[in-house]
């Protein structure tokens, strides 16, 4: 009896199994519609998505009910993320809504799999005002500023949505783009054209719908121009042996113009600080596998990224986030990154910064919490996004006598942009190591000075036929920066790089290496000199030319003279060519 109950609870557990096997295993299918709502004399498109193989094909039966079905159509896309590809199948289904109203469309078998319900909402059907009698081709326009409280905003975002209808087959269109007068705007376009068809009057019409985003300047009276449609109208009774007929006559078509009144910037409001958005939404993100509830290590970089999202406004217009750092922290902005997302109803607007932080010695370091101010303009209402203040904890550097990353503070002009300082109080228990890096220090910085010098003066002093002797041996500087790379030398590579950049920029040469990070125009160099710069600072310095890994570092470098034919001078004009 023991035995029996024994297999019936083994047999219940593998049934329980099974069907979470099945669960698991299920394909997901999404719905989706390129239009919500419309109105009940209009089409959309209803797309079905499978991220996998389903168990049968479907049956849009249950449609009909509310929707007339129009077309079907079935594919396969292709997408290629990373390197990773895959497929999905696609079927898709052009409806008519029956009548108005939320209109659900029903969960449809796929097989064993089925898709999740959606709901359409569909609205009565109108007749527009511009169209004339009869008229085979006709435009709607139409503008949508903040849907609470009316009000267009100057720098705010107006969505400007055009239609056309044509009842008749056309070729070689030209739809015109719209033209602001009254003030200066911003006009972008949005998302993909749309098409579909609908009813007005008994006849049936392809609209193509197309939407705009646009960011008027100036606060007053604005006017958006009418947009304008040619083309020719194809005769399709035209006989299959008229090869000289075109086609029909060429027609055109424009639009009413728009007038907009656009408030000016509310009372109170700073100009700096003036961000009209729908919304606006600031994030941080730390690298992965860092938890800042565990101590960090002196003297290593931490990259600490900062993302600015906006709807309703495009990259251009989000603020530089330049966050305060406490004394012991140096940051190391990287060039910030923008982008716009224009999608069908709106553009939003992204901006990323990238901080490289450095902690130079052992202890906690209060970040600064991060205000964002913007203005509302769906509630017409100043808001403000935040990040609250992070706390830092810093340990030690292993090997470290005094758990520091010495580097000495900045001057006053190298607060306001962060760099890394070229020189340094290192410990050592060695004298005579210690006497050998100041000479190689000294010598180096000598030569910098000297540098300098020659290019300052060749500045000032023009070159003149028969004083090519006088320029400095660029060649034999980018051998230094070689040598000292190839033999893993760190110290020497420093020098030697900071001569180049004295030669690169002789009106304003870098004075360390953070500085000289900052000009040059490859990022892997602009790392790995960065990197640099922590291995000679961050640890004893008799140990680090046998521990810095040079060949990337040289790479780099070569691609960098590649890039800029590195030869010619930065920041002086009358300087002639340089090439290595």
């Amino acid at each position: 009896m023991v035995i029996f109950q024994s297999k019936k609870m083994l047999w219940c557990l593998l049934m329980v199994m099974l069907l979470c096997t099945q669960a698991v295993l299920a394909t997901t299918i999404n719905v989706r519609s390129d239009r919500n709502p419309v109105a009940t004399n209009e089409s959309f498109r209803l797309i079905f998505e499978s991220d996998g193989s389903v168990d049968g094909e479907p049956n849009f039966k249950a449609l009909e009910q509310n929707f007339e079905v129009m077309q079907q159509s079935q594919g396969t896309t292709m997408q290629i993320v990373n390197g990773q590809v895959s497929q999905a199948r696609q079927w898709t289904v052009v409806l008519m809504p029956r009548r108005s109203g939320q209109l659900t469309i029903p969960a449809i078998a796929f097989g064993k799999d089925k898709s999740q319900p959606v709901v359409i909402g569909v609205t009565e059907a109108t007749v527009s005002s511009e169209e004339p009698n009869n008229s085979v081709l006709f435009f709607e326009v139409s503008t949508t500023s903040a849907p609470e409280t009316g009000n267009a905003y100057v720098q705010s975002q107006v969505i400007y949505n055009v239609r056309l209808f044509r009842a008749v087959n056309v070729a070689n269109a030209r739809l015109s783009e719209p033209v602001v007068s009254g003030a200066d705007a911003v006009v972008e376009k949005l998302g993909d054209d749309r098409e579909f068809e609908t009813t007005r009057d008994g006849r049936r019409y392809v609209v193509l719908e197309r939407s705009y985003a646009i960011f008027p300047q100036q606060s007053g009276t604005v006017t958006i121009d009418p947009v304008s449609f040619e083309g020719q109208v194809v005769n399709r009774a035209r006989g299959m042996f008229d090869v000289f007929d075109q086609g029909g006559p060429i027609r055109r078509v424009r639009s009413a113009a728009v007038t907009l009144d656009v408030m000016p910037m509310p009372a109170g409001e700073e100009p700096q600080q003036w961000l009209p958005a729908r919304e606006v939404k600031l994030i941080e993100e730390w690298p992965e596998g860092v938890d800042l509830s565990q101590p960090i290590t002196a003297g290593e970089p931490l990259t600490w990224t900062l993302t600015l999202i906006a709807d309703g406004l495009t990259a251009a217009q989000l603020p530089t986030i330049t966050p305060v750092m406490p004394d012991g922290l140096k940051a190391y902005p990287d060039q910030a990154k923008q982008m716009n997302d224009k999608k069908q109803e709106t553009l939003i607007g992204v901006r990323q910064e990238k901080i490289a932080l450095i902690p130079v010695q052992a202890g906690e370091y209060q970040l600064p919490a991060i205000e964002v101010p913007w203005w509302n303009s769906q509630t017409g209402q100043r808001e403000v996004a935040h990040l609250p203040a992070r706390t830092l904890r810093v340990a030690a550097a292993a090997g470290s006598n005094s758990g520091a990353a010495m580097l000495p503070p900045l001057s006053e002009n190298e607060q306001a942009r962060p760099q890394v300082s070229s020189s340094a109080v290192v410990t050592s228990s060695n004298d005579t190591t210690w006497r050998v890096v100041s000479a190689v220090l000294g010598l180096g910085w000598l030569l910098t000075v000297m540098a300098w010098w020659i290019s300052r003066r060749t500045a000032e002093h023009p070159r003149e036929p028969g004083r090519e002797s006088q320029m400095v041996d660029v060649s034999a500087v980018k051998q230094r920066v070689r040598k000292a790379c190839l033999e893993n030398h760190a110290v020497a590579a420093k020098e030697a790089l900071l001569v180049w950049g004295a030669i690169s920029w002789p009106t304003h040469p870098p004075g360390a290496l953070g500085q000289l990070a900052q000009r040059v125009s490859d990022e892997t160099l602009r790392d790995e000199i960065i990197a640099l710069n922590q291995q000679i600072y961050g640890q004893s310095t008799a140990n680090a030319p046998h521990q810095w890994d040079g060949n990337a570092m040289w790479r780099a470098f070569e691609r960098e003279l590649k890039q800029t034919k590195s030869g010619v001078p930065r920041a002086d004009s009358t300087l002639a060519p340089l090439y290595f």
